[in-house]
C-alpha cells in the first residue's frame, strides 16, 4: 500500500468563523470554501447560489460585426459551413451552431475533421473543398485561432471567416478574421470551452445579452444541454460563467427533448434524474469521443442532430460498441506501456519523465493511456504511436511540471507540437524518438523534485465522525457542479477505525463502517475490494472520502464514498522543539534542587487565583467554540491545526497526554512546524525558555492548567486555547482564559476526558494516600538531607515522576501537624522528623484546602459537559 502525503492549505480560523456565521453554515463548509478562495462572504454566497447572470456577449469586441455578418448571410441565402473539431467540445459546439442557425432559417452545413487523415485544426485541402461546395461564410469553432494560412486561403477563395476558439494562439499565427477568443480581449471568463463560446454567439444572434438568464428564448434554453456536455468533457474550470452554464445545462440535460441525447443516456443506462458531472464525464462523453478516436466524429454529430428516436437509438448503440472497443484497446495499450516501463534500464526507469513508443498503438487512444500511466507513476508521460517514418504522440503531466514549456525547450526533436501545461500532442520522426526520450527524461530530472514524485492529496477539510450528518452532505452538495477547478470535496477523518469490512458479491467493491470520534458511518469504496485483506495491517487509518446523500428504498442517509485509505502514520516533529525525557525522574529539565527546596518550604499546593471568587460568567460568548460531547479529540485538534495557527492545548496532566501530540496526531501534515511542552514537573528556567522560544517561533504547545496559571506569559500570543480536558473548576477556567483574552476558547472534551481529569484531580489533591508514602520515605531516611537522593526517593512513583507541588504539599501538611520540621545550617538543609505522636489530618490547613478543593472540583466535573461556560 502506497504511503501518500496528504496536506491541507492553512486558512485563518477567524475567516472560517466569519464565513460560517455569514452563510449560516457549518464550519466544515466554510473551511472548504475558504480554502478554495471564497473567503469573502459575498463571493461565497454568489458561488453557492443557483442564479447569477451571464456576461454580455458583446464584451467580445467583434461580436456586433459577427452578428451582422451572420444575419446578412441568412437574409441573402448564403451557404454557411461550421467547421468543428473531433472531440466532444468540438462536436457539441458544431451541433449548437447548426441547430440555432437552422432555427433562424440559414442554409448551413458542417464539417468535422478526421483525426487520422486531417488531424487537428483546419487543413488547406478541407478549406478548398468547402469553398468548392459554394460556401460563402466559414465559421470555425473549437479550432482556427492559429490557422493564419488556412483562413487566409479561405479569403482568397471568396469566403469570409469567423473564428470561434478558446485555445491559446501560437505567436504570430492569429488569422485576419472576425474572432471570438476570450484570450485576445478583456472578456471576464477566460476559461470558456468552445461550446461556451458558441453559446455566446448564439446569445448574440438571438438577441439575448445575458442580463436575465431566466428569459432565454426557448431555442437558446434548449442548447444548454449541449453546453453542459461539451464544457464538462473539455475539462475546463467549472468556475464563474462556466459554472453557471453547466449548472443550468445539467438541469436541461435531465429534461432534454433531443432524441440523440435521450438515446445516448438509455444506451449508457443513465437515468436522466441522476445526471451530474461525473455521469457526463465518465459515461456519456466517452461514448461520443469514441467515434472520433476509432472512426469518425461525424457519427457523434449525427447523433446530436438526429430528429427521430429510431435513428438515434441505432447511432447510440453503435457508439456504445465503439466505446467498448476503445476500452479493449486501452487495456491492451496500458499493459504494453507498463511492460515497456518494466523493461527500461534502471537509470531510465528512475527518470522523472517517461517517453514510451510502440508500433501498432492506436493514436486515438494514446492520450487516455498516457493519463493513466502518469497517474500510476506520478510523473509526466508521453506516449507515441509509431508509423513508418513519423510517430504521433500524446502526453499528460503532473501538477508540478509544465508539459508545454518542456516541449518548447525540446522542440528541435519534434516536427510539430501543441497543447498546454497539463497535456500535449506532437508529431516526431521515428528516428528521433530515442534521442527525445533521453532529452525529455533529463529535462524532467532537472525540474521535478523528489518530493514532487511522492503521491500527494489535497484535503479540503478534516472532520470528526459526529460531523458526518445528512445536513452536512446537503450543505456540500450546494457546491455542485463539481469538475475541473471545483473538484468534489475530499474530507479526511484522521486516525479512524475501519470496521466490518467486506466486499460486494463480485469482490470489486469495499463496504465497511468508519468509526471516528465515537460515531460510525457507512462507507463504500468502489473498485477498492482488494483492501479488505489489508485493513487489519493498521489499527487506525486516515480515511479520505466524499460525503454524499444515499437514497435507498425511499430513505436518505449520509454515506462516505471512499477515495483513499492510508495507514495512520506519525510524522516526526522537529527535535529541537520537543522534550524527549517523557517526564521521568532522569529528565534534566525537571524541577529540582533549590527550586524544590523553596517549593517544599512554601507548600503552595493551590494557586491563589484558583481560590478567588467567580460568578460563573466569563464574557467570552463571541470567542467560545463549544464541542463538548462530540468526541474525537484527534480529529478536532488536527482539524484546528490545519488552519495553520498557534494552538495552546490545555490538559490536566502533560505527562499522560504528551503521547497525543508526539505519536497520535498528524500535526506535521497540518501545518504545525513546532511543538512545545510546559508541565508542572518542569523547572521555572525551562518554562521561561519555552515561553520565549514559543513566542518567537510559534506552533503548538501542550501545557497543564497549573503551569499556565503560574506562568501566564506562556499563553500570550496564542490564537487558540484548546481545552482537551475539562478545567478543574470555573475558577481555574477563568484564570487560564484571562492569560490570553484575545484567543478563541475551544472545549473539546467528552466523558472519557472528564474521567481522566477526575483521576488526575484525585492523584494530586487527595493527600491521604501520598502522605503515608512521603512520611514512610522520610522516616526511612537518616536526617533526610534534601539532596538529589531524597528528591528521587520522594518524586519517583512509576513511569512518571510525582507532581513536585503535590509532594511539597504533603510535606507542608506534615509540618503543620508538627510531624516534621525543616532544618537549614549554612549549605546543609533537610527535613527532620519530630517526636510528635499521631495527629488528626483535619488540623492541617493545607490538607483541608486540598480536600475542599477536591470536593468542589469533583462536583463541577460531574456536570462539566453541560455547565455554561460563556
Amino acid at each position: 500500500m502506497r504511503s501518500v502525503r496528504w496536506h491541507t492549505l492553512p486558512v485563518p480560523y477567524e475567516t472560517v468563523r466569519t464565513l460560517s456565521k455569514a452563510l449560516g453554515s457549518s464550519d466544515v463548509l466554510a473551511a472548504v470554501l475558504a480554502r478554495r478562495g471564497f473567503s469573502d462572504p459575498a463571493a461565497a454566497h454568489e458561488f453557492l447560489s443557483t442564479g447569477g447572470n451571464l456576461h454580455d456577449p458583446y464584451d467580445f469586441p467583434d461580436m456586433s460585426a459577427i452578428r451582422e455578418r451572420i444575419q446578412s448571410a441568412i437574409q441573402s441565402g448564403e451557404e454557411i459551413c461550421i467547421h468543428g473539431d473531433y472531440d466532444v467540445d468540438g462536436v457539441t459546439s458544431t451541433a449548437l451552431l447548426v441547430s440555432v442557425l437552422r432555427h433562424l432559417g440559414a442554409k448551413v452545413s458542417s464539417h468535422i475533421p478526421d483525426r487520422f487523415s486531417e488531424g487537428y485544426g483546419i487543413a488547406a485541402k478541407t478549406v478548398e473543398a468547402i469553398a468548392a461546395s459554394g460556401t460563402k461564410l466559414l465559421m470555425t469553432v473549437d479550432c482556427g485561432i492559429s490557422a493564419r494560412k488556412e483562413i487566409g486561403l479561405a479569403r482568397q477563395l471568396g469566403m469570409d471567416a469567423i473564428v470561434i476558439d478558446h485555445h491559446r494562439p501560437a505567436e504570430g499565427s492569429t488569422p485576419e478574421a472576425l474572432h471570438v477568443s476570450p484570450l485576445l480581449c478583456d472578456y471576464p471568463c477566460k476559461d470558456l470551452a468552445g461550446v461556451g463560446l458558441a453559446f455566446k454567439v448564439a446569445q448574440a444572434i438571438l438577441g439575448h445579452q445575458g442580463d436575465d438568464p431566466g428569459q432565454f428564448p426557448a431555442v437558446l434554453q434548449e442548447q444548454l444541454d449541449l453546453v453542459a456536455l461539451g464544457t464538462i468533457a473539455d475539462v475546463v474550470p467549472l468556475l464563474g460563467e462556466n459554472r453557471n452554464l453547466v449548472k443550468r445545462g445539467l438541469s436541461q440535460l435531465a429534461r432534454t427533448r433531443r432524441p440523440g441525447l435521450i438515446a445516448l443516456m438509455r444506451d449508457a443506462l443513465v437515468e436522466p434524474a441522476d445526471i451530474n458531472t461525473g455521469i457526463v464525464a465518465f459515461r456519456l462523453a466517452p461514448r461520443l469521443n469514441a467515434a472520433g478516436r476509432l472512426e469518425s466524429a461525424g457519427i457523434a454529430l449525427d447523433l446530436l442532430l438526429a430528429d427521430d428516436e429510431a435513428g438515434a437509438a441505432k447511432i447510440a448503440a453503435h457508439l456504445g460498441s465503439l466505446n467498448r472497443e476503445r476500452q479493449r484497446i486501452e487495456n491492451l495499450m496500458l499493459a504494453d506501456a507498463q511492460g515497456l516501463i518494466g523493461q527500461l534500464p534502471e537509470e531510465a526507469r528512475a527518470a522523472r519523465g517517461y517517453v514510451l513508443s510502440m508500433q501498432g498503438w492506436h493514436e486515438g487512444v494514446i492520450g487516455i493511456v498516457a493519463s493513466k500511466i502518469a497517474e500510476l507513476h506520478n510523473r509526466p508521460v508521453i506516449m507515441i504511436a509509431e508509423g513508418d517514418e513519423l510517430g504521433k504522440g500524446s502526453g499528460r503531466s503532473i501538477a508540478s511540471f509544465d508539459l508545454h514549456r518542456a516541449l518548447t525547450e525540446l522542440q528541435d526533436h519534434l516536427e510539430v507540437f501543441g497543447g498546454h501545461r497539463a497535456a500535449c500532442g506532437l508529431t516526431i520522426r521515428t528516428d528521433r524518438i530515442a534521442a527525445f526520450q533521453t532529452a525529455f527524461g533529463l529535462h524532467a530530472d532537472s525540474v521535478i523534485s523528489e518530493v514532487d514524485l511522492k503521491p500527494s492529496r489535497m484535503i479540503d477539510a478534516l472532520v470528526s465522525g459526529r460531523e458526518l450528518t445528512l445536513d452536512l452532505a446537503e450543505e456540500l452538495s450546494r457546491m455542485e457542479p463539481f469538475g475541473m477547478g471545483n473538484p468534489s470535496v475530499d474530507l479526511l477523518a484522521p486516525g479512524a477505525r475501519m470496521l466490518g469490512c467486506r466486499t460486494t458479491r463480485d469482490g470489486r467493491h469495499l463496504q465497511c463502517q468508519v468509526e471516528s470520534g465515537g460515531a460510525r458511518s457507512s462507507a463504500i469504496g468502489f473498485g477498492q475490494g482488494h483492501l479488505v485483506e489489508k485493513v487489519g495491517a493498521s489499527p487506525k487509518w486516515d480515511v479520505v472520502f466524499r460525503l454524499e446523500q444515499n437514497e435507498y428504498m425511499g430513505s436518505v442517509s449520509p454515506q462516505l464514498k471512499l477515495r483513499d485509505v492510508y495507514p495512520h502514520e506519525h510524522e516526526d516533529l522537529p527535535e529541537d522543539t520537543r522534550c524527549t525525557a517523557h517526564c521521568s525522574i532522569d529528565c534534566p529539565e525537571r524541577l529540582r534542587g533549590d527550586e524544590f527546596w523553596q517549593l517544599a518550604r512554601a507548600g503552595e499546593l493551590i494557586p491563589p487565583s484558583w481560590r478567588s471568587p467567580n460568578d460563573g460568567s466569563f464574557g467570552i460568548s463571541d470567542r467560545i467554540v463549544d464541542r463538548r460531547g462530540i468526541g474525537g479529540i484527534h480529529g478536532l485538534v488536527t482539524m484546528l491545526a490545519s488552519c495553520g495557527e498557534d494552538l495552546l492545548l490545555l490538559t490536566a496532566d502533560v505527562a499522560r497526554r504528551r503521547k497525543l501530540v508526539t505519536e497520535e496526531l498528524s500535526l506535521a501534515r497540518s501545518s504545525a512546524s513546532n511543538v512545545f511542552f510546559a508541565s508542572a514537573r518542569c523547572s521555572s528556567a525551562y518554562i521561561g525558555n519555552t515561553a520565549e522560544l514559543a513566542g518567537d517561533e510559534r506552533g503548538i504547545m501542550l501545557a497543564d492548567f497549573a503551569t499556565v496559571t503560574r506562568f501566564p506569559e506562556l499563553a500570550k500570543g496564542f490564537g487558540h486555547l484548546v481545552f482537551i480536558d475539562p478545567p478543574f473548576s470555573p475558577r481555574v477556567f477563568s484564570a487560564i482564559i484571562s492569560a490570553s483574552p484575545q484567543a478563541f476558547v475551544h472545549l473539546f472534551y467528552c466523558a472519557d476526558e472528564v474521567q481522566f481529569t477526575q483521576k488526575v484531580l484525585e492523584n494530586e489533591y487527595q493527600l491521604r494516600a501520598p502522605l503515608k508514602k512521603v512520611y514512610r520515605h522520610l522516616k526511612a531516611g537518616d536526617g533526610n538531607p534534601l539532596d538529589d537522593t531524597t528528591e528521587r526517593l520522594l518524586l519517583s512513583g512509576g513511569r512518571f515522576i510525582r507532581q513536585p507541588r503535590m509532594i511539597a504539599g504533603c510535606i507542608q501538611v506534615l509540618q503543620e501537624l508538627g510531624l516534621v520540621q525543616f532544618v537549614e545550617e549554612g549549605a546543609d538543609r533537610g527535613i527532620v522528623l519530630t517526636d510528635a505522636g499521631a495527629a488528626d489530618l483535619e488540623e492541617s490547613r493545607t490538607y483541608r484546602q486540598a480536600d475542599n478543593f477536591y470536593k468542589e472540583c469533583s462536583s463541577f466535573l460531574s456536570k462539566s459537559l453541560n455547565e455554561r461556560m460563556t
